[in-house]
């Protein structure tokens, strides 16, 4: 049973949308700084130091965003850098927290002749005591921008499930969205039923989920903004795995109200269903390519579990993965290049990465049961399940295995990730 919370009344099912202001401690970045990065960059606090420490708040935050690239060597020393971003508060007069401020970053090129040093400069305006980290994750993000061409995960929402409880009927289940290091929690729904397949619409602006209210599978989409839901599917038997078409219109699941698991796809809009897969085998998890002309997915068909993918031109099925005995939950970067999977190695899940053009595989993640391995929208990042002791937290780790980024969380378990595609919210 669920309920919604009602500022008036109670009813069955319980949306909230509120923030939670959990204390997060800070995230431990498992980094060996001598072997990533090709570009040294410092950050540091520019100005005259201020009470109660704004600057240096952001120049931390900053540093631990910038670390997660691949691409990127935080270094301590401003003279060993080639690029220096300066964070400054503008403005000498002290405001109270609840005020709005305004702060500056500027990124200059020490290392550069005169004529190509000149700093860059950008300034945003909010409260500190709410809109600090918003502040830094963008201060990252422009200034990795600005040193690489290319933007991060650093402004990105993701999505993922709280487990609230140790015994079966105790338990709860929380839909959380937050910053990509889980911090500004916001609790969007809360369940005394399992959640599970979280994802995010190509606009970022609504969620799809399976929900196990009244002891059966439904796909729902819900409205992050208003909280609004929808059911779009309740068959009878298994409804699970949704994934959204690249232009949002259409949505590939896995269903067997026709006796066994198959892949179907939903207009959104006409509600019309269309079968995709066919056969005796079980076919499940489906996931979109970025330019829509393929859907990848796990099947039985060769006997056992393996990833295998459709294409819509041909209509015709393609297995991708040989190696082992069980292979699921699969995953392609937007770029067409990498496919990211689970694969069963001594009993025990790992995640995988496979270059679809040299077929070159590695192994990732903690080999720790883990589980929903998800591609960061900048494609470089993969934020998964594994296990943290009898309960499960979330991680993020490179596709090349060097960066890896526990999240721990005391007493709850953390399941069934998603990013959401949209930055800068």
């Amino acid at each position: 049973m669920m309920k919604i919370r009602n500022r008036n009344k109670w009813s069955s099912v319980w949306v909230l949308v509120c923030l939670v202001n959990h204390a997060i401690g800070e995230i431990d970045l498992e980094i060996n700084q001598a072997n990533i990065g090709t570009i040294p960059i410092a950050v540091v606090a520019d100005g005259i130091a201020e009470s109660p420490g704004y600057v240096e708040k952001l120049v931390n935050i900053i540093k631990q965003d910038l670390g997660y690239s691949e691409k990127i060597q935080v270094v301590s020393n401003a003279k060993q850098a080639e690029f220096v971003v300066k964070i400054a508060r503008d403005g000498q007069k002290a405001l109270p927290a609840n005020a709005e401020q305004t702060f500056c970053m500027q990124v200059a090129y020490p290392m550069r002749q005169a004529d190509q040093s000149v700093a860059k400069r950008f300034c945003l305006t909010g409260q500190p005591a709410t809109q600090l980290r918003l502040i830094a994750h963008q201060f990252a993000d422009k200034a990795h921008w600005h040193t690489t061409g290319k933007s991060n995960i650093f402004t990105h929402k993701i999505g993922y499930v709280k487990e609230i409880g140790d015994k079966d009927r105790q338990k709860r289940y929380q839909i959380i969205v937050s910053d990509f290091d889980r911090h500004g929690e916001q609790v969007l729904l809360e369940s005394e039923n399992p959640v599970m397949s979280l994802v995010f619409s190509p606009d970022g602006k609504k969620l799809a989920y399976v929900s196990f209210e009244e002891d059966v599978s439904r796909i729902f989409i819900q409205d992050l903004v208003s909280g609004k839901r929808e059911v779009i599917s309740e068959f009878s038997g298994v409804n699970a795995a949704p994934t959204w078409s690249p232009d949002g219109k259409k949505m590939a699941m896995a269903l067997s109200f026709s006796g066994i698991t198959k892949i179907y796809i939903l207009d959104l809009q006409s509600k019309k269903l269309a079968k995709l897969t066919s056969g005796r085998s079980i076919d499940t998890e489906p996931f979109w390519s970025r330019d829509g002309s393929q859907l990848v997915f796990s099947s039985n068909r060769s006997g056992a579990p393996q990833v295998h993918v459709y294409d819509f031109k041909t209509k015709q099925v393609k297995q991708l993965t040989r190696h082992g005995q069980y292979n699921v939950s699969p995953q392609i970067t937007s770029d067409g290049r990498y496919l990211v999977y689970l694969s069963r190695i001594d009993k025990k899940l790992q995640i995988v990465s496979l270059d679809l053009k040299t077929q070159t595989m590695r192994y990732l993640g903690n080999g720790k049961y883990d589980d929903t391995p998800r591609i960061s929208p900048s494609n470089d990042l993969i934020l998964y399940t594994t296990a943290n002791g009898v309960r499960s937290m979330l991680a993020i780790v490179s596709v090349d295995g060097v960066i890896k980024v526990p999240m721990p969380a005391a007493s709850v378990s953390l399941k069934h990730p998603s990013w959401s595609p949209v930055g800068r919210w």
